[in-house]
């Protein structure tokens, strides 16, 4: 509700209490180009917005009623307040922008309200794999949506048929009303109960769709994805929702993308990162290891003397950015491997490494931090 929000009105237009009817006037112009009805259709809040705006503005640009305000508040313009006219059974701040605007907001300042409408956006999840991403893919994608209905065209009506003009609006879509109010009389509008707006009664409606003009039917859609695409992504697609309410134009359809967790690959950015494993001998002598890359094998080269956790890097081999540009890189994080058992003749092997190594060392196990009297 109205009232559960706002009632100041120089709140409502963000200008001072000292603020000049210029300054009024420039607020005014600023804040209703934003949230004005016709610029943001499909959302109700600008519309309420809109109202709010331009009741403050009737209110401050005129000094007798903005002198009222002043003195009382809103409470001035409700019933029982001071100054008060005839307003029937209205006595809140909502009740004073629905009697300044009417029900439907089809006064002066806002839109008549007809039954076609656009048709509903879409929005469906879609699986990729990391493989998918980083190469880019095509999907089919079969989709529930409402279509026009071919037998009578979206119109809603039997071929050969006409609708009628609504013999309770003449036509007009609205049912209008003139009350008095403190602002003057003003012209109170509500959306025909009849025809719903349309200004028009379909006599004869289409047996298939039964008047609505749209079938629900399945409907094969390609999606492009572009190499680069994240999880959450939302790819637009432009008139593929359902379509409009008896000829009005469709809606959109979103795909939002999921990325399946590889077994060996994961992503940081436009990098790849994947383990690989080598056993002791592999690390201090050096080796070639062989990796998998979706459809390529990769020869990755393993130095001599490579520690656990030392990363390799595999430039150009990672993901390709969104819009294009250079691909990122692999980078490949080597662990060692230790034998939890071990054969005799390992064993023995190790043994003779072992006392090779230590007539290098002093023995003592202790690794050597400081050096040249400095830690």
């Amino acid at each position: 509700m109205i009232d559960e929000i706002d009632t100041d009105l120089y709140h409502i237009l963000d200008v001072s209490r000292h603020a000049t009817k210029e300054e009024i006037k420039r607020a005014y112009r600023r804040r209703a180009r934003e949230c004005h009805p016709d610029v943001n259709v499909d959302d109700p809040e600008c519309e309420l917005e809109f109202k709010k705006l331009t009741f403050a503005y009737e209110v401050l640009s005129d000094d007798r009623k903005r002198g009222e305000y002043d003195r009382f508040g809103v409470d001035a313009f409700k019933k029982g307040g001071v100054g008060y006219e005839d307003f029937g059974d209205s006595g809140s701040f909502s009740d004073l922008i629905d009697m300044f605007f009417g029900e439907a907001f089809g006064g002066p300042f806002g839109r008549s309200r007809t039954r076609s409408r656009r048709g509903q956006d879409l929005s469906l999840a879609l699986q990729l794999t990391l493989e998918e991403v980083v190469t880019g893919v095509e999907k089919e994608l079969v989709v529930p949506v409402k279509v026009s209905c071919d037998e009578c065209g979206g119109k809603g009506n039997m071929p050969g048929t006409f609708p009628s003009r609504c013999s309770y609006c003449d036509g007009v879509g609205q049912v209008r009303s003139s009350q008095r109010t403190l602002f003057g009389t003003f012209v109170r509008s509500q959306v025909c109960p009849r025809c719903q707006g349309g200004g028009e009664i379909i006599d004869n409606p289409c047996i298939r769709c039964k008047g609505e003009g749209r079938l629900q039917r399945d409907q094969t859609i390609t999606v492009s994805v572009p190499p680069g695409a994240e999880s959450e992504d939302r790819l637009g697609l432009r008139g593929k929702g359902d379509a409009g309410y008896l000829g009005a134009p469709s809606g959109d359809l979103y795909v939002v993308l999921i990325i399946k967790q590889h077994k060996y690959f994961y992503r940081g950015g436009k990098d790849l990162y994947c383990n690989v494993a080598v056993n002791m001998a592999e690390a201090a002598l050096g080796t070639d290891i062989e990796i998998p890359r979706f459809e390529e094998t990769l020869m990755i080269k393993v130095p001599p003397g490579t520690q656990p956790g030392d990363i390799l890097k595999v430039k150009g081999k990672g993901v390709p950015p969104r819009g294009g540009g250079k691909c990122g890189d692999l980078l490949v994080e080597v662990l060692v491997v230790v034998p939890k058992k071990l054969r005799n003749e390992e064993r023995k092997a190790l043994r003779v490494f072992a006392d090779a190594y230590k007539s290098k060392s002093d023995g003592s196990g202790i690794i050597e931090r400081a050096k040249k009297g400095s830690l």
